[in-house]
């Protein structure tokens, strides 16, 4: 009597797990690509892309553009997802973005440098190429 109670149980648990596994490969599934945003620092604009990269089926690694500082493709540190929690760490330049993803193409989050926050929201470009960069 008790295998036949259990059983249930158990069944419910493994398609939970299988579930909340799929969320969280079904995410990583639409970050990669460029990820478009701008920083406004002393009254200037600096346009920042991070080109997330999906490899080994779960794992993320990203690069840093910001065009109007001439940087492209610099190598960022580890990223982190976390169910809708996106954290680039970019100790190279005691940098850390922090982010929510709200969509399928859009995250709000926070870029932190050198002690200072700065509002930066993503839009997902629908391209990664550079020159498809809004002004």
């Amino acid at each position: 009597m008790k295998r036949i109670l259990l059983f249930p149980f158990i069944f419910v648990a493994i398609m939970l797990t299988n579930s909340l596994s799929a969320q969280s490969i079904a995410k990583k599934d639409i970050l990669p690509g460029a990820w478009f945003g701008r920083i406004s620092a002393d009254g200037t604009d600096l346009r920042i892309v991070f080109h997330l990269k999906l490899i080994e089926k779960d794992s993320l690694i990203a690069t840093l553009d910001s065009p109007d500082q001439g940087a492209k493709d610099k190598p960022v540190g580890q990223v982190i997802l976390d169910k809708k929690k996106l954290v680039i760490k970019a100790p190279d330049l005691n940098g850390e973005y922090n982010g929510t993803i709200t969509g399928d193409s859009t995250m709000e989050g926070t870029w932190s440098q050198n002690g200072a926050d700065f509002p930066l929201n993503l839009k997902k470009l629908s391209t990664s190429l550079t020159t498809n960069i809004p002004k």
